[in-house]
Formats: structure tokens, C-alpha cells, sequence
């Protein structure tokens, strides 16, 4: 869950234990004060979270018909995104999230993540008492309860994550299969298992994340040539996967 903007008062994270890093990406809080509704866009990056709402009620989804609350002292699972979402905070916020690298998130839990792809879901509970207690040694406590649950049981995906990275999304799955010694078919159940999302879909994640990119370094390049680059057949479907995911057109992003 990539955070695009916060106008909330304080967004911040923080790094868990090495033996943690190759698993999760990071520790993150939000925090605000009683105001105006605060409202953030959240773009996907291929990461499952785990979100404590500590704070007032919150809204994801905002203003579609997959909106849900999100509890006080409830705990959430936020499934890999493919696509952007509103999220609203309309009281005093205290938000406390764990980002599980790609494909990461199964050395932790026994919980296959098939159809949990763009879902919020009621999960780990336990942790909403956790972080309660630890108040503001909350990095610690987390390190502690991490690393005593996991399990590594997802660490064959790691390397298979890292070459659509390497690819910057842009590779044929036939050929991400045969690299990795597993037939498509097999790649499909792997990915579907422990990021709720076939393959191509994430590679498709990970090829729109590296135009992202490019298009926001380098604002007077060509669409059609960004396009030919990455794979995608003309500047349409450009146009069209990066509205799909943030809720923009490239001209837009060209001009921040």
C-alpha cells in the first residue's frame, strides 16, 4: 500500500529488525487531531498490510460501493491492490500498519491470500492489544511479535518477486516460469497463494510503478515512446493503466 499523499497531521515509519527487512517493507503510523476530514489516496504497490485502527472510525474505499469502515481497536488486512483507493479519516486518527514486502506476508501466517486481492478484512486482533500496551515502544513490541512467528515459508517467491523487479514488470510469465524451474501453471498457484494476485497481474503492479517513475523524473518525455519502453501496446493503454492505478492521467503526474 503505497500512501500518494497524507493531510493528516503526521505520517511516518519505520524500519523493523534486520532479520525482518528481507519480509517487511515497513512500520508506518498516522496520526491527526480532531479537524476536517483528512483524506488520503492510496496507490497499489504489491504489498499486503496489516492496519490497527487505534484512533476514531476510518473509511476505505471512500465514496465507491466497496467503502468499509474501519473500527476503532479493530485490526485489518489489507489485500494486494490493483488499483487506487480513497481512504477518509473523519475524526482524530491513530492508525498503525505493518507492509509486508511482496509475497512476504505467509512466512508470518497460515492464511492463503486467494480472493483477498482489493479486500479489507477483520484480521490479527491480537496485535490491537500489543500495540496498546507498548504505546510508543511500539517497534520493538512489533520486531518481537514478528520474529517469533515467522516461518520463511514464503522465502522460495522472494527471488521470483525480485526478477519481475529486476524486469521492471516487463517480462513474458512463460519465461519468469521457465527461470524459476516451475511451469506457468505452478507460478499461478504460487502467486495466487501469497499475493491473491496471478502473476501478471503483479508484474503489471510492478511495470506501472517503473512508469510512474520515469514519467515523474523525467516530465518532458515522450508517452508514446514511455510506452513503446515498457511494453505496452500504444499510448492508450498507457494512459489507460496509469488512470487505473492512480486515478490520473499521465499529464497530470508530468506536472507535479
Amino acid at each position: 500500500m503505497d500512501v500518494s499523499f497524507y493531510l493528516y497531521d503526521m505520517y511516518r515509519q519505520y524500519k523493523p529488525h534486520p532479520l525482518l527487512e528481507p519480509y517487511i517493507d515497513a512500520y508506518w503510523t498516522v496520526a491527526s487531531v480532531a479537524g476536517p476530514a483528512a483524506v488520503s489516496r492510496i496507490l497499489p504497490d504489491g504489498c499486503v498490510d496489516i492496519i490497527c485502527n487505534l484512533g476514531d472510525a476510518a473509511v476505505s474505499d471512500a465514496g465507491t460501493p466497496q467503502q468499509q469502515l474501519l473500527a476503532p481497536e479493530k485490526a485489518y488486512l489489507i489485500g494486494t491492490m490493483t488499483r487506487y483507493s480513497d481512504s477518509c479519516q473523519p475524526g482524530i486518527a491513530r492508525l498503525t500498519g505493518i507492509r509486508f514486502k511482496p509475497a512476504a506476508f505467509n512466512s508470518f501466517y497460515r492464511l492463503p491470500l486467494q480472493d483477498t486481492a482489493d479486500e479489507c478484512i477483520e484480521f490479527g486482533q491480537e496485535l490491537v492489544t500489543l500495540l496498546q500496551a507498548a504505546g510508543d515502544h511500539f517497534v520493538p513490541a512489533l520486531d518481537k511479535y514478528l520474529l517469533e512467528r515467522i516461518t520463511h515459508a514464503s522465502r522460495d517467491m522472494l527471488p521470483v518477486i525480485e526478477t519481475i523487479r529486476r524486469h521492471q514488470g516487463v517480462i513474458r510469465i512463460g519465461d519468469l516460469a521457465r527461470a524459476h524451474f516451475l511451469t506457468p501453471r505452478q507460478l499461478e498457484r504460487q502467486f495466487l497463494k501469497h499475493t491473491g494476485v496471478t502473476p501478471k497481474a503483479f508484474a503489471n503492479i510492478i511495470r506501472y510503478q517503473a512508469v510512474h517513475r520515469h514519467i515523474r523524473k523525467n516530465p518532458g518525455s515522450s508517452l508514446l515512446q514511455i510506452a513503446f519502453d515498457y511494453g505496452y501496446y500504444d499510448h492508450a493503454h498507457l494512459t489507460n493503466d496509469i488512470r487505473k492505478y492512480t486515478g490520473k492521467v499521465p499529464s497530470i503526474i508530468m506536472e507535479k
